[in-house]
């Protein structure tokens, strides 16, 4: 029999290694947009079990968690959606070669583990935390789990809101604003070995084709970040049969603008575009997020990083976050997450366990 000098000490696991764990746990539950109801079941019962039932408020498919407030402290809110986009057949589930495979891994299931990780120390924290789980965000604009959060009441005032989207672990201040049209070009219908006898939509497009093409990528600088604002054709179809001239031609054009320019703006410089060829519908649109590098816990952060030698690189949001929708309701928002941007979306995903303990580090000194 071993003595107990010869037993090997237990060596407890790493602060990656338990992020990493957490990481893949939250990757095995399948959440796909619109499929949502057993990972929020999921951070519903971990949250619970963190900080207490009475800590908890659960929307629908979305969580709502806080650890102890207490007053004359800024209380600092992370918000993660839960939903994915659909897994890839060949995604592997597993951990190797030092980074989490899953769908999801990198946006944004490695930083629901992060926050989860930091509920559970919420009690040491410096600053009051609130977590945020929201579903639907992959989806359509109009059906993001937000809207019902903050509809109910339930997220609670706050002074400063992290959106975790894979950055890099990098600060990721403000996100450009969208909008996506349909634009329907009008000919006249004829049989296509008699082309003379109708008028060809699709060539009537042809103008306003050229000059999406020339829109190109235009350079706006807000304070120290640039945005680029771009515009392009990404979808094209007729309803006809293949050997008639069509009548109607559409277009969806998408058009994303810098922090600063209004809906109705942005709406109107692409009615320009088009000029009088064709009607324009806008069927969504999300505003721009604002750019909140100012703000006081942001220059804070940045600075106890520089102190401890590990500075956090800034970048502007070069597409759309909830950044947008917290700036819209007053709560100064920038993206900060450790999943890495290149994953995001990928056939299969995964996020290095290295980026999940950095991230969780950085996240950390934002509470002392």
């Amino acid at each position: 029999m071993a003595s107990p000098a010869d037993t090997p000490p237990v060596v407890p696991p790493s602060r990656g290694d338990k992020l990493a764990e957490l990481t893949l746990e939250l990757c095995r539950i399948y959440s796909e947009t619109g499929f949502e109801a057993a990972i929020a079941d999921d951070l519903d019962a971990r949250c619970r079990a963190l900080v207490g039932a009475e800590n908890v408020r659960r929307v629908g498919n979305s969580v709502v968690a806080w650890g102890p407030q207490q007053g004359g402290r800024e209380t600092i809110g992370l918000f993660g959606h839960s939903d994915t986009v659909k897994p890839a057949e060949d995604q592997p589930l597993e951990i190797r070669d030092g980074r989490v495979f899953g769908c999801g891994a990198s946006d944004m299931k490695g930083g629901l583990a992060c926050m989860l990780e930091l509920l559970a120390e919420a009690d040491t924290l410096g600053r009051n935390l609130i977590v945020v789980f929201y579903d639907k965000e992959e989806g359509p604009a109009v059906d993001n789990g937000l809207e019902p959060l903050f509809a109910s009441g339930a997220i609670p005032p706050m002074d400063l809101g992290i959106c975790l989207e894979p950055t890099d672990n990098r600060i990721q201040a403000g996100c450009v604003g969208g909008l996506h049209a349909t634009i329907t070009f009008r000919g006249r219908r004829a049989h296509s070995a008699r082309p003379w006898q109708g008028e060809n939509a699709i060539y009537k497009a042809i103008g306003t084709l050229e000059r999406l093409k020339a829109f190109g990528r235009r350079e706006v600088s807000v304070g120290p970040l640039t945005f680029y604002e771009v515009m392009n054709a990404t979808m094209a179809s007729t309803s006809n049969s293949r050997n008639v001239i069509p009548d109607a031609f559409t277009l969806n054009v998408n058009y994303r603008f810098a922090p600063g320019k209004r809906l109705d703006v942005a709406a109107q410089e692409l009615r320009e575009i088009v000029g009088d060829e064709a009607e324009v519908t806008i069927i969504d649109e999300a505003p721009s997020g604002e750019v909140c590098l100012e703000h006081p816990l942001v220059m804070a952060w940045q600075a106890e990083q520089e102190r401890l030698g590990q500075p956090l690189e800034v970048e502007a949001k070069q597409a759309w976050t909830d950044v947008a929708r917290l700036t819209a309701r007053g709560i100064p928002a920038v993206n900060f997450g450790p999943g890495e941007t290149a994953q995001a979306h990928q056939a299969r995903e995964s996020i290095p366990v290295a980026y999940l303990e950095a991230g969780y580090a950085a996240l950390r000194r934002l509470f002392a």
